[in-house]
């Protein structure tokens, strides 16, 4: 069954449109029904306008299904998440658009051990959905709310994890994006001995100084100060503060997938088992597999099929994504800026300043284009661009989700539907920039006669 509600990461969309609140309600009450009886739930928002009415139509699905609610209000997803594994609860809901433009909003589902519902748990809930075949307590047996403090949690479990004034000394700027995880950073990162200073600070669900997904082209403020205060690290997180960006103390932005290379280096260095990362990864991690150990496996895009292969892999030690989250089981399954701030600062505080830390890795060269795109038309998108590169024999197709298309010098491109947004999403990567200008040129050509049913494109193939 195809879906038709969940995307890459939860539901998302315009509260006028797909995300409407009579449909929220029964997304909730079909969450109850695949929790069970008498649960328990998070839920938590962030500080988008239109969240509030959002989280009220979870509230009251949740409610008449029975579950009992604590309500964290406003803060980030990694806090509802970490008050929900320490406080044992059966669920949690965070009200978000994550990284999307402020007028997009979203609902994440997670199980209570904070990884999100599976593929086929989505499917499940659709059903119960489309279906209505929900349940719907009687009134004796509604559930009721509570209200709690997540972001306690989170601070005693990352200071358990690294020490309070493990770091003393060492200096981080942080670009909050006007996230509501601004608070609980600067707290952990306070109280784990750091000097903290703040850019975008204020919790504004416009953005109105930065938007909201942490891409470089937004960054440039971030690496000044960066350099301007002689700082350890800088780090520009999301919307919901589960997306974390690094800044070198030269002032670069470090890649995402070179963080997670970095980082799965070390994992590995301490015991050997599997990575996990979606198909859009660079080929750094085979670098680092092949050097280090190891083996890593590609899923679907998104902290869903991440969380999956973590769960269900005996030997999984490690996953990260090119956006920007780095899970570890032990932790949470799902992207943690601090947890993964304490890891960059211990490896800086035995080893290195981060820019030599990344150093050894190769050096490659990637874009990401996004191709407007209506939902209706990215099935038939795909189905052209699959028969067309069928015919190619100079490359290697991967097909765990979208197209990816590897030629033989190892250069790629990733051609597959956002899970998110109108769009169609081409990633590149090449070991040279005169390869990635020539690949960029073949891939638009693709993906735009494929969206407007132009002439073939054979004679690249």
């Amino acid at each position: 069954m195809h879906k038709k509600l969940f995307g890459t990461s939860g539901i998302r969309g315009l509260i006028n449109e797909k995300l409407t609140p009579p449909l929220v309600v029964k997304v909730a009450l079909a969450f109850a029904t695949f929790l069970g009886n008498n649960g328990r739930v998070a839920v938590g928002m962030d500080a988008r306008l239109g969240s509030h009415v959002i989280k009220s139509a979870i509230v009251a699905g949740l409610l008449a299904g029975g579950i009992d609610i604590v309500d964290f209000r406003v803060t980030s997803t990694p806090a509802i998440l970490h008050a929900t594994k320490k406080g044992q609860l059966d669920g949690a809901v965070a009200v978000t658009g994550s990284h999307t433009p402020p007028e997009i909003h979203g609902v994440l589902f997670f199980k209570g051990n904070t990884a999100e519902l599976f593929e086929e748990e989505e499917k499940k809930i659709e059903e119960l959905v489309f279906g209505e075949s929900f349940r719907i307590v009687d009134m004796c047996r509604v559930g009721h709310v509570s209200t709690a403090d997540a972001e306690k949690a989170y601070i005693d479990n990352i200071l358990d994890i690294f020490g309070e004034g493990s770091f003393k000394g060492y200096k981080i700027v942080l670009d909050a994006g006007h996230s509501p995880a601004v608070r609980v950073l600067t707290r952990i990162f306070k109280l784990l001995g750091c000097g903290v200073i703040v850019i975008n600070e204020n919790i504004d669900g416009k953005f109105p100084k930065r938007p909201p997904n942490p891409l470089p082209q937004y960054l440039s403020e971030l690496r000044r100060i960066v350099v301007k205060e002689g700082a350890d690290l800088g780090i520009a997180i999301d919307g919901d503060g589960d997306r974390a960006v690094f800044v070198d103390e030269r002032g670069n932005i470090i890649a995402p997938d070179y963080i997670g290379a970095l980082l799965a280096k070390y994992e590995l260095l301490k015991r050997k088992g599997t990575i996990v990362c979606p198909v859009n990864t660079s080929s750094v991690i085979d670098y680092v597999v092949r050097k280090y150990g190891g083996r890593y496996v590609f899923t679907k895009v998104g902290p869903p099929a991440m969380a999956e292969a973590l769960v269900r892999i005996p030997d999984a030690i490690f996953a990260f994504e090119e956006t920007g989250k780095y899970i570890w089981p032990q932790n949470i399954y799902y992207g943690d800026p601090a947890y993964a701030t304490g890891k960059l600062l211990q490896l800086i505080s035995e080893y290195a300043p981060l820019s030599q830390l990344v150093s050894e890795f190769p050096v490659l060269f990637q874009e990401k284009i996004a191709i407007p795109c209506p939902d209706h038309l990215k099935s038939h998108v795909l189905n052209v661009l699959l028969n067309r590169l069928k015919r190619a024999e100079n490359m290697k197709l991967i097909l765990v989700d979208g197209i990816k298309a590897v030629f033989e010098n190892g250069d790629w491109i990733l051609l597959r539907p956002s899970g998110t947004e109108p769009v169609f999403r081409c990633f590149i990567e090449t070991s040279s920039p005169n390869r990635l200008k020539c690949l960029k040129e073949y891939a638009l050509k693709l993906i735009k006669e494929a969206i407007y049913r132009k002439s073939s494109c054979s004679y690249f193939l």
